[in-house]
């Protein structure tokens, strides 16, 4: 099987047009048509129907496009491997928003100063999302803060138990309280994260266990907006201490008394059949390294 043709039938399945895959990929339009048609007699099915100038694609050809995608990502992993040079190649990382902010930059910093020529490429994904790419190859490997993950086709390389606090500005009433509990939080204004993220599920658990109807008065998906109006004594953010360590650092913002056993952790997983590269082998330890030192 032609990768050649593989490449066609992708692009083709992205674009939906002949003509205009054809002036992409710099082919003769009858050329995309060859290939196409070559592969679908090579597999014996149809991958595309055509209505006039309009195409769909079936459901094998729905189902080419995940063994496609893996076998040109592998086609490239070998001409990494086999390159002339050991040092030079990609890693495609999928990382949770806070570990994209808290723990990569000097883990990439730190390894891109031994591997000045490794192509570094950060995706900023949800949790739903880890998974189906690892096992599609459309990642290499992946940095989570969740609940931790357990899949029998994933393998982990490290996991660190991360602690979720509610915290305030130092003047708050709740931070000068010697316990805080749940039902302190009736009426207190709250900035919280977005409707999917996992500890903000657990926390209003905890407030509707308590008969506490949460007054919120922001939400949003942006850490750095959360602590900034957290910062400005609108109200109290709940969020992995990690997020907040500079705040607590320089007493911008207090960690409140109040203890949660939302068990969540950040990963470092890879899917159990991927091909470990050298490169990314050293990123793996470089991630061991600057977490085991930083903690």
């Amino acid at each position: 099987m032609e990768l050649k043709r593989l490449h066609t039938f992708l692009t083709l399945s992205e674009i939906r047009n002949f003509t205009k895959t054809a002036e992409y990929l710099n082919y003769a339009q009858s050329n995309v048509t060859t290939q196409i048609q070559q592969l679908e007699s090579e597999l014996g099915v149809k991958l595309f129907e055509r209505m006039g100038k309009s195409i769909t694609l079936t459901p094998e050809g729905e189902e080419l496009i995940v063994y496609a995608k893996q076998m040109l990502h592998l086609s490239d992993d070998l001409k990494y491997k086999f390159a002339n040079k050991k040092d030079y190649g990609r890693i495609t990382i999928g990382a949770s928003e806070s570990i994209c902010i808290y723990r990569l930059p000097e883990i990439i910093k730190t390894y891109q100063i031994e591997h000045p020529n490794v192509e570094l490429y950060l995706n900023v994904l949800d949790t739903t999302d880890f998974i189906p790419l690892l096992t599609n190859n459309e990642i290499d490997i992946s940095f989570t803060l969740d609940v931790a993950i357990y899949n029998s086709s994933i393998n982990t390389a490290l996991q660190i138990d991360e602690t979720i606090c509610a915290f305030s500005i130092p003047e708050h009433p709740l931070a000068q309280k010697a316990e805080v509990t749940i039902d302190d939080f009736f009426n207190v204004p709250l900035i919280l994260t977005g409707r999917g993220c996992c500890y903000r599920k657990m926390f209003e658990k905890d407030l509707l266990n308590a008969s506490i109807t949460p007054k919120i008065v922001l939400e949003t998906s942006s850490l750095q907006v959360i602590k900034q109006t957290a910062l400005s004594g609108l109200g109290i953010c709940v969020l992995p201490q990690l997020s907040v360590q500079k705040e607590l650092d320089n007493n911008e913002l207090v960690k409140l008394n109040y203890v949660t056993n939302y068990k969540l952790a950040s990963q470092l997983i890879y899917h159990k059949n991927k091909w470990i590269s050298e490169n990314l082998k050293d990123f793996i330890d470089t991630v061991k390294a600057k977490t085991s030192a930083d903690d």
